[in-house]
């Protein structure tokens, strides 16, 4: 197995890297860069297949971990170098490239999404391959169109596809409920529009606290169930997205200290 893993180490450190487009528009892959893609596209489905051959626990937690960050860096490496990210990401006056939103899956291997939680190897090789799958006829897609601006679009679709995909294997699907943007930015670009499928409307939807959630949170992802966490919790959370949005410049609005203890206080209200 350690052949094994240098094998692929060499793989990814062989792979040319395109120079950084810092820029605030977004730019298309040339077809050098496509065939880049293609080639890291092709060592994550080597790492699954090897996952998936392993025998022993310790290879397989070791493998999966490993293919897990990789992932990481393959969507790191596309927005840093064509800002394919979230519209919602898209900050241009922010440190980190063409856009930086704090979200961790942006922030570096310090503050690197951590593997899902009691997800054995067989669940984890059976989801990463319907992913995989996607993610490759996607890059097929990308590679045929000649338009940049429609490869452009391709490729951001692609990004939000892993996204997307990834969050859910870390039990965060409930971001997809509804409306959200990125939900709706999917449905603008012709994706499907995978996830739950099932609306949650929010509990006493015409009270004050229910039109702020809306006015203000679904601006990143839809609107939270507030049943997702305790009384506790939700105080603990809502203070933490707060912080974060305001360090995201002028991409979305931000609540007055007002409207967050009213948005503390439904949530809590009707918490679990």
């Amino acid at each position: 197995m350690k052949g094994f893993h240098a094998g692929i180490g060499a793989v990814l450190l062989a792979i040319p890297l395109a120079t950084p487009v810092r820029a605030e528009t977004p730019t298309a892959p040339s077809d050098k860069e496509v065939r880049e893609l293609e080639q890291r596209l092709d060592v994550l489905n080597k790492q699954v297949d090897q996952l998936e051959a392993a025998k022993d626990d310790a290879s397989r937690q070791d493998l999966m971990r490993q293919n897990w960050r990789a992932m990481q860096d393959y969507m790191g490496f596309m927005h840093s170098h064509w800002g394919a990210a979230a519209p919602w990401m898209m900050n241009p006056d922010a440190s980190g490239g063409p856009g930086f939103s704090g979200c961790p899956m942006l922030g570096g291997a310090s503050a690197a999404w951590p593997l899902p939680k009691g997800v054995s190897p067989q669940q984890y090789v059976k989801q990463m391959r319907a992913h995989m799958q996607t993610m490759n006829e996607q890059m097929g897609e990308i590679a045929k169109a000649t338009d940049p601006k429609e490869r452009e679009r391709l490729l951001q679709e692609h990004w939000l596809t892993m996204y997307r995909d990834m969050q859910g294997m870390r039990g965060m699907g409930w971001l997809w409920w509804g409306g959200g943007p990125m939900v709706g930015s999917r449905k603008m670009h012709g994706a499907p529009a995978h996830g739950t499928g099932e609306e949650k409307p929010l509990p006493d939807p015409d009270s004050a606290g229910a039109k702020l959630v809306g006015n203000y949170c679904i601006q990143c992802h839809a609107a939270p169930a507030p049943t997702l966490l305790t009384s506790a919790e939700w105080e603990s959370a809502i203070n933490r997205m707060h912080l974060r949005s305001q360090g995201r410049g002028t991409v979305v609005r931000v609540p007055s200290d007002t409207e967050l203890e009213t948005i503390v206080a439904y949530m809590k209200q009707h918490a679990r």
